[in-house]
């Protein structure tokens, strides 16, 4: 008798559906997903399985820091997601994860076929210094991940045949700019370079204008609906910017000019001078010259090999001019004081530009061009490198600076509890500066300007929730006006500097501890 075979004719739940397709993506992935979890352990490894802190990391341990106020209210909004715990392994690599998602997506944007140059992608996005800086506030460090990812995933929306694909792309634009504003800078330069590319395909030159005036209004249509969320959400909370955020906002009409001339002036101090710390070594200077004079290069080769007129020649430099305008284009609206390394991220583009020419110029003919893919691929390797080192050292340097603190605090504790006069109301003053030893200008200077990595020291702002945190003690701090008083004090003047006898008194009731 035949046995029948009987179909499974069971519906997959939702979930084994989309398990299903994450396996498919991860197999159609696995080079730059490999490479991703590769170099982030490399770069990320101790700062993930360590507890480091900078000022803020200690201040907000158990909060996201400001949200609404600081314009930020997607970054409010992702407490459910993403709870108020600095929790430095999980929210490590959720970073990891959306980022190595976020440079997937930036490959299949740019259609990059090259094995190597895929692996070269995703050290150059991950091994960053703005993301270098990010773990140093790791209690929004995934959050600030999901905001990169949203700005790429506009952009690939964006690469889609069907206008209609413009509305998804808005709302990941505008929820992007709602948990970190600076990442409009992101899907800025990566639309510049679709451009570029665009172009390099053979496109013709009024197609691409018109496509990039497209850009610019999906971008100018994001801000204008991001800013509007933020005043409908202003208004539904009662509440209103901080200073820190209204003073940062800069932009006007008759601001533009100065802001553009601050964009470009910006990003070649970045080149010459490693300003803002994403360029810190000399030999990663030299390097970044060689990858730009090498993809200039390329571009020139794929010019010629496209045979492409005047007309779009001259248009293909000129989209390669404005492109520090869009790394940087954070100048025009925002003050100049408060851009730092975080907000820089879209100068990834500078890297993606050369990686995509390469790619487009493969396979290689004619020694020239062979030279140039060398270099292209040769420089971005070590610049990769030389970041994975900047990484370790710039959380070496925060471990230090912990371990510091933790041995400042843990013998003042024994001191004031020793001191005359010291009881459960007794407030702690910790005047004057605190005089870090010489080895970290010394050893350290590289990390100078790199934001989030200057780590805690002993009279940071955040001084008396590290004592609590860290130390179990709750001790109230004096306030600023508090310590001007009693500076003014003769008493104040006859103490010794801490940590020799006479560095700790009772001066109106307040216990005080001469730090200079």
């Amino acid at each position: 008798m035949a046995v029948v075979e009987q179909k499974d004719c069971r519906q997959p739940l939702l979930m084994e559906q989309a398990s299903n397709w994450l396996m498919v993506k991860i197999r159609e992935n696995k080079v730059p997903i490999l490479a991703s979890a590769i170099f982030g352990a490399l770069a990320y490894g101790f700062a993930f399985t360590n507890k480091l802190v900078n000022h803020d990391e200690v201040f907000c341990l158990f909060s996201k820091g400001a949200t609404v106020t600081s314009g930020r209210w997607g970054l409010g909004a992702l407490d459910s997601l993403f709870p108020n715990y600095s929790m430095p392994w999980l929210y490590g690599i959720f970073s990891i994860a959306l980022i190595t998602a976020a440079i997937c997506l930036v490959i299949r944007i740019f259609d990059i076929q090259s094995k190597l140059l895929q692996v070269l992608t995703a050290g150059s996005i991950l091994v960053f210094p703005s993301l270098i800086g990010t773990f140093g506030y790791m209690f929004t460090s995934s959050s600030y991940a999901l905001s990169f990812f949203l700005a790429a995933l506009a952009v690939w929306f964006l690469q889609r045949p069907h206008k209609l694909f413009a509305l998804p792309a808005l709302a990941c634009m505008v929820l992007s700019l709602s948990i970190y504003q600076s990442y409009i800078a992101v899907a800025a330069s990566l639309l510049m370079l679709v451009l570029i590319q665009r172009l390099l395909q053979g496109e013709n030159a009024a197609a691409v204008i018109g496509k990039g005036v497209f850009f610019v209004a999906f971008l100018i249509a994001s801000l204008g609906l991001y800013w509007i969320g933020t005043k409908a959400v202003l208004r539904i909370t009662d509440t209103q910017f901080s200073e820190y955020a209204s003073d940062s906002i800069a932009f006007t009409l008759s601001s533009i000019p100065s802001g553009i001339g601050l964009a470009y002036s910006s990003f070649f101090r970045f080149l010459a001078e490693g300003y803002c710390g994403l360029i810190p070594t000399l030999l990663s200077r030299l390097l970044h010259f060689l990858f730009i004079a090498a993809t200039i290069v390329l571009l020139l080769i794929r010019c010629a090999r496209q045979k492409m007129g005047a007309g779009s020649c001259l248009l293909l430099f000129l989209l390669i001019a404005l492109l520090p305008l869009a790394i940087n284009c954070m100048y025009l609206i925002t003050t100049a004081d408060s851009i730092h390394t975080l907000v820089l991220y879209g100068f990834v583009a500078v890297y993606l530009l050369g990686i995509t020419a390469a790619d487009t110029c493969l396979p290689s003919a004619g020694l020239v061009q062979r030279a140039a893919l060398d270099a292209v691929a040769c420089a971005m390797a070590v610049i990769v490198l030389l970041n994975t080192y900047l990484a370790n050292e710039a959380y070496l340097n925060l471990y230090l600076r912990y371990e510091n603190a933790y041995a400042f605090y843990t013998t003042l504790l024994a001191d004031i509890r020793m001191t005359p006069g010291f009881d459960e109301d007794t407030k702690l003053a910790l005047a004057g500066y605190w005089q870090e030893p010489d080895f970290y200008s010394e050893k350290f200077e590289v990390l100078d300007q790199l934001t989030g990595v200057d780590g805690f020291t002993a009279n940071s702002y955040s001084g008396e929730r590290f004592l609590e945190y860290y130390l179990g003690a709750k001790i109230p701090f004096a306030s600023e006006t508090e310590i001007a008083a009693i500076q003014n004090t003769p008493e104040y003047e006859a103490m010794a500097v801490y940590p020799y006898y006479g560095s700790i008194a009772v001066i109106d009731d307040i216990l005080v501890v001469k730090l200079s």
